[in-house]
């Protein structure tokens, strides 16, 4: 049971997670009937699943991270969340979830279904069913009526196999005890730490050792390839044109919608004037810098004579000298493709013309220089530095783990410490996660706390953390107050339903996909790595 408190003990996370599988099931338990195509990623009993049923899903799960997190959806966060592998998930357990409660013979009648739409808070004002608010959130979903109901009965029968799956749930008061301990015990470590630069000054290579770092690292060391170019930029604020009061009325007149305040108030012509040209100078000035570039690549193609055309139309020519096209000047850093098109480029070629964010570039090869392995005598510093990182990092873990295997004999955690000159600090009590006192944090720390008992005291292996290798030691663990837990326990007991309800409810799927798949009912077409 701990194995399983453990593999969910995140602080209040999971709570939140399943609040948040609890309103994708509810709201997007479907995909638009019209946006099947012959694209297969899987089928499920013949019914197939498209791409883009799955862009549909991914951009509606993409929706509510937003609507959620707001500002605060960095890229980062989105990366964990991992959006695109829970669309997958999302689309193929439902059709499992269907085809299963076909087999089981479970449905949902038309009167069922008609009462539980009639009964959402959401759709109702005053304790009575309000149809305009259910068109309302039919056009902001972009369902048809037919369509939201197909979800609804979905859903539904969904709720029916979930109610089958979880009736075998028992919930124990110890199960209960142990949640609240896990949520609530604090602990005290005894902690040695080993540091890479105590090692370091101690590490002094040889020649031959460099050479052999230097030739298993090539990558690290290798240039990459190099270009020297010239360059024409056509800047689109040099080729932007004169804009009419004509312009920018019938600009307006065709836009109106893009100039109200924020309450829908219209702004008035006179109110956005200047943004208005400000628009059409960009955008005019951009149009004309691309035809200017583009007659200044047909007729160079044509002729060969790059240097010839910069002086015939007043262009000025920029020589830029040698550069690794891992690392480009930074006038091209808004180019995408930049780098792409440098290595399809051959000595004396010119480029297409390359759109950036205020103009466009139109380039030429002048010379090129294949990438390389430089000698260890020109880049000994740099090797010797890499090297002397690397055994340091190693030799550190090595002595941390020797450390740790000595514990096993019986000795004192102080006695093995003191024999290696370290010294045995201690934390004070706190909340077992990712945070350790007086360590910093680490994403490794909660997994290798919670390992951690009185009959097991040592984690197993060296937790790494602030360039340092940390032997932990479980001192002490607090007591816990019996009267928060009583009077908190109808709480955890809901929370631990929650979760054996989910991981019961998720084996059932993983078990009925695994059987389907066997049986040839669910065939895989794509996996959500090709997507």
């Amino acid at each position: 049971m701990l194995k399983f408190f453990r593999k969910h003990a995140r602080g209040w996370f999971m709570i939140a997670v399943i609040g948040i599988i609890i309103i994708v099931f509810v709201l997007y338990f479907g995909s638009s009937r019209g946006s099947r195509t012959a694209n297969a990623i899987a089928t499920v009993d013949k019914r197939l699943i498209s791409e883009s049923e799955f862009h549909n899903e991914y951009e509606k799960l993409m929706d509510m991270a937003r609507l959620r997190l707001g500002a605060k959806l960095t890229p980062e966060i989105l990366k964990k969340m991992d959006l695109k592998r829970k669309a997958y998930d999302n689309l193929l357990n439902r059709q499992i979830i269907i085809a299963k409660a076909a087999d089981l013979k479970i449905q949902v009648s038309d009167e069922e279904l008609k009462n539980t739409i009639m009964s959402m808070p959401v759709l109702q004002t005053n304790g009575t069913f309000d149809e305009r608010k259910y068109r309302q959130i039919l056009r902001y979903n972009k369902l048809s009526a037919e369509d939201f109901e197909t979800l609804q009965k979905a859903d539904m029968i969904a709720n029916k196999i979930e109610s089958i799956v979880r009736e075998g749930i028992k919930i124990s008061d110890q199960e209960i005890y142990d949640l609240y301990a896990l949520q609530n015990r604090k602990i005290n470590i005894n902690f040695v730490q080993i540091f890479g630069k105590d090692i370091k000054k101690k590490i002094t290579p040889s020649e031959t050792e460099l050479e052999d770092y230097l030739k298993r690292n090539s990558n690290l060391f290798r240039v990459a390839e190099q270009v020297k170019i010239k360059y024409i930029f056509f800047p689109s604020d040099s080729f932007s044109p004169n804009i009419s009061d004509s312009d920018i009325r019938d600009y307006y007149s065709s836009n109106k919608d893009k100039y109200k305040t924020k309450d829908g108030k219209q702004l008035s012509l006179a109110d956005v004037k200047g943004s208005i040209t400000k628009e059409l100078k960009s955008s005019r000035g951009m149009l004309n810098a691309y035809t200017e570039a583009k007659k200044a690549h047909d007729i160079i193609y044509q002729e060969d004579k790059f240097e010839a055309y910069d002086n015939k139309n007043n262009l000025k020519i920029h020589d830029v000298d040698f550069f690794s096209i891992n690392n480009p000047p930074p006038e091209f850093a808004s180019i995408k493709t930049f780098t792409a098109m440098l290595l399809d480029l051959q000595k004396d070629e010119i480029s297409k013309v390359m759109p950036a964010e205020n103009g466009y570039y139109l380039l030429k090869i002048i010379d090129k220089k294949p990438p390389y392995l430089p000698k260890l005598n020109t880049i000994e510093n740099e090797v010797k530095h890499r090297f002397i990182e690397s055994e340091t990092q190693i030799l550190a873990e090595k002595g941390a783990q020797s450390i740790l295997e000595n514990t096993k004999s019986g000795e004192t955690f102080d006695k093995i410490a003191g024999r290696s000159g370290l010294k045995v600090n201690e934390t004070g009590f706190f909340q077992p996660g990712n945070t350790i006192p007086k360590l910093g944090s680490s994403q490794d720390a909660s997994e290798i706390l919670l390992q951690l008992s009185i009959n097991k005291p040592y984690a197993e292996k060296p937790l790494f953390i602030n360039n340092a290798y940390v032997i932990l030691k479980l001192k002490e663990v607090s007591k816990l107050d019996e009267k928060d837990f009583e009077a908190k326990k109808a709480m955890y007991k809901k929370i631990l339903i929650s979760l054996k309800r989910e991981e019961a409810m998720q084996t059932w799927l993983e078990g009925n996909k695994a059987a389907m798949i066997k049986e040839k009912r669910v065939r895989i077409k794509k996996n959500v790595e090709d997507l």
